[in-house]
């Protein structure tokens, strides 16, 4: 188990910038098939929880700025989706959004990268 470990550690010193895009592509397909499972931590880490807005949480410092907060507002979409509410349709699809087009401009820089480098993209890096 150390070798791959060590053999991965490797690839990535050696490969940065391919390393960095094959991230971004395996979180952007993570999106694309379970938006939720990226959304809520960040909602939680954020405040949002199932019982509300947490208190000293960023969401209450949101809340707080902005007072009453307005039904279909981001704030209440995002407050719907942690309790598990109809904000959950809306935040997942914003979530396969970024996520597929975080994941296709990372490849497509990629790969335009090398191209403008003289290169094929898989020779960037190495």
């Amino acid at each position: 188990m150390a070798t791959h470990v060590t053999n991965a550690a490797r690839l990535v010193a050696r490969n940065p910038g391919t390393a960095a895009v094959a991230g971004v592509v395996t979180v952007g397909a993570v999106a694309l098939a379970a938006p939720l499972a990226l959304a809520a931590p960040v909602l939680a880490a954020v405040g949002f929880t199932a019982e509300g807005v947490a208190a000293t949480s960023i969401a209450a410092g949101i809340q707080a700025g902005i007072g009453n907060v307005v039904a279909g507002s981001a704030f209440a979409v995002c407050q719907s989706a942690a309790a598990g509410g109809a904000g959950a349709a809306a935040v997942a699809a914003g979530t396969q959004v970024v996520g597929g087009v975080a994941a296709v401009g990372a490849a497509l820089g990629r790969f335009f990268w090398g191209r403008g480098r003289g290169g094929d993209a898989t020779a960037v890096g190495e």
